[in-house]
């Protein structure tokens, strides 16, 4: 994958080999800004097929014509304009964090910070930057299938700026297509790992979880390619626990093989999403914040909703950190099944008759 000026110019990344454009075709798409194509963003090889790539490849465009239109914001003339649109495609390809700053806002655009409504369900997700933009993603979304599943996927791309950022912007729309399409979990992951060896032209990789809750029943399966297993907090008061392993991240192998997990999603459960943005957050004294810490916050909030479990673990982290520099993206994503109303109102009678006071302190 390239991008090239209208010339053919490799701008960034690499010129597309000659046997992989003949081994299965080019695609391209054009960046846009101000109504002139300024760049082109170039995929070519066997995966251009994938049906996943085309729709990457355009929220690649979309998402560098937005930052350059962004970073030449306030260029008072037309004829400027022309003649800094070749400074502002390398600015806004470079790795300056001040030249940056105003990507943050398109970024966040890519990001379904919106949760989709699934009734039984509350869902929750967070998303920090470490820099002005970063190269964690996730998404929440009903698959177009028999009982309308959710889908949920959270990724960590194992670097920080622009690089991470493209590929996030590349891999997140291959990930939601290869979940649309796929048998289950294991086999989006296989997909989009294939995608991203065929493609992959630098030394990043990506670090992905992908799961599929059917909401009625409360069956999930769970695939982990290198990413920190989600947590599951009992509704039944029992000890939190880790669902899987992590397997092989995505990009590094050409066979993937990431085994999947089923559990059931009981009646008051959660699921506890979340990258090594929490886990490796740092404080003043260089101490890590941990999973003890992790667990920790989650254990205070476990009887409320997924928000609550979002926030607590969300406000940990950042007190923790008491203002240090972010040593990672930060995204927690929380899912929480609702008891039947019956059920909480049992709760409740007997937290009151175990506290008789009304006051929270048990007698």
């Amino acid at each position: 994958m390239a991008i090239e000026d209208q010339g053919g110019t490799v701008i960034a990344g690499q010129a597309t080999e000659a046997r992989a454009e003949a081994a299965g075709g080019r695609i391209h798409a054009d960046v846009v800004v101000d109504g002139a194509v300024i760049a082109r963003i170039v995929a070519a090889g066997p995966s251009v097929s994938d049906p996943g790539i085309p729709a990457a490849i355009e929220s690649l465009a979309i998402a560098v014509g937005e930052l350059v239109i962004e970073t030449q914001a306030g260029v008072a003339t037309e004829r400027v304009l022309r003649e800094q649109r070749a400074a502002a495609v390398a600015v806004a390809l470079g790795t300056d964090p001040a030249e940056l700053a105003k990507g943050r806002r398109q970024q966040r655009s890519l990001l379904s910070l919106v949760a989709p409504e699934v009734p039984g369900y509350d869902l929750a997700s967070h998303y920090a930057a470490a820099r002005e933009i970063g190269g964690d993603f996730f998404e929440l979304f009903r698959l177009d299938r028999r009982g309308r599943p959710l889908g949920i996927v959270i990724a960590d791309v194992t670097g920080k700026g622009l690089d991470a950022a493209l590929l996030m912007a590349f891999s997140r729309p291959v990930m939601h297509s290869a979940l649309e399409a796929a048998r289950g979990p294991a086999d989006a992951l296989a997909r989009t790992n294939r995608v991203l060896v065929q493609e992959r032209r630098g030394t990043l990789f990506i670090t992905a979880l992908c799961a599929v809750l059917e909401p009625r029943s409360g069956r999930i399966r769970v695939a982990n390619a290198g990413h920190e297993p989600p947590l599951l907090v009992p509704g039944d008061g029992g000890p939190i626990r880790a669902v899987g392993e992590p397997g092989v991240l995505l990009g590094a192998f050409a066979s993937l093989g990431p085994p999947e997990i089923e559990t059931v999603h009981e009646p008051g459960d959660a699921l506890f999403f979340y990258t090594d943005g929490a886990t490796d957050a740092v404080g003043p004294s260089g101490e890590r914040f941990g999973d003890d810490r992790l667990h920790a916050a989650i254990e205070a909030a476990r009887d409320g909703s997924a928000h609550d479990l979002m926030a607590a673990v969300r406000d940990s982290v950042q007190a923790f950190q008491a203002g240090a520099e972010p040593a990672d993206d930060l995204t927690i994503v929380a899912v929480g099944r609702r008891r039947p109303a019956r059920d909480r109102r049992a709760r409740r009678a007997t937290r009151s008759s175990d506290d008789p006071s009304g006051d929270g302190t048990a007698r």
